[in-house]
């Protein structure tokens, strides 16, 4: 494994401790290109103040802040010398629609309103990085962010509907066996003699 492949298999595992997600598979990395100073994101953290926000420790390629909103979802962000990464559960579709748009367009109204960076904010060099099948490291292009959000709320949506499909079998299974009764119970009805007074 190439020591790049090994940070970010570092980076996600770490996120995956810190946001409660069963793998790292799980974790997906928004990364925006532009170019910052560690003041920034100083900024950056004092208006999203009304969020709970803590420095959390771990492999993270930078400093890292866990920001959770009052209903507990969780997503970090992890400050760069090349830019604003934020770290998210896949299936946390509160935290996709919530908290990434939120910290997405404080760091966009902020580098609109700083005289070096107004108009330059990195929107459209969004990339998109997780693990997928045999631990390969994806990294591409991201699309709108609001198509992410649409493709993450329909894989959810998928989810759900696999998963009531299987409770929904579940239950006529069990349905089905105390309809029918078992073959020992017709036997003993059958072998029984009736009754003589």
């Amino acid at each position: 494994m190439d020591w790049r492949k090994k940070a970010f298999l570092a980076k996600f595992q770490a996120a995956t401790l810190e946001l409660g997600a069963s793998s790292h598979h799980d974790i997906e990395s928004l990364k925006f290109r532009d170019s910052t100073s560690y003041q920034d994101y100083r900024d950056l953290i004092r208006e999203l103040a009304p969020l709970k926000v803590v420095e959390v420790q771990g492999e993270y390629q930078g400093k890292a802040w866990k920001l959770t909103d009052t209903d507990g979802n969780s997503i970090i962000i992890v400050e760069h010398e090349t830019g604003l990464e934020i770290l998210y559960i896949v299936g946390s579709v509160a935290s996709i629609l919530g908290l990434v748009p939120k910290v997405i367009n404080s760091w966009k109204m902020m580098r609109n309103h700083w005289l070096p960076h107004r108009g330059r904010f990195g929107i459209d060099e969004m990339e998109r990085r997780r693990f997928g099948k045999n631990n390969k490291l994806i990294e591409e292009p991201a699309p709108p962010l609001e198509a992410i959000m649409l493709q993450h709320l329909l894989n959810q949506h998928d989810n759900l509907s696999k998963r009531i499909s299987s409770l929904e079998d579940e239950v006529s299974g069990l349905k089905n066996r105390i309809d029918a009764p078992s073959k020992g119970a017709l036997k003993k009805k059958r072998t029984r003699a009736p009754k003589v007074d």
